[in-house]
């Protein structure tokens, strides 16, 4: 789905508004199914992004993984509820 594809982008490029970027793309995906993993992923984003405007360099690559993870899981509920 392209969706993934462009939280993925937002992933590897994190700044000021992807939190809410992907907020408004995921609304469109919500359902009873997913909105958990909905708001896990995004609260993962969120500490994606301030980790990334906060920390060192070297703590990027572990949180930007977990936040990958995250969006894997969605994306697999996603493709099992359509």
């Amino acid at each position: 789905m392209e969706i993934f594809e462009r939280l993925e982008t937002l992933i590897d490029a994190p700044g000021a508004e992807t939190v809410n970027e992907a907020r408004s793309m995921l609304r469109q995906f919500e359902s009873v199914v997913t909105a958990d993993a909905i708001h896990q992923f995004l609260l993962d984003l969120m500490t994606l992004v301030f980790v990334v405007d906060a920390a060192p360099q070297n703590y990027h690559a572990s949180v930007r993984k977990l936040v990958k993870v995250r969006l894997a899981m969605l994306k697999m509920l996603g493709e099992a509820s359509a």
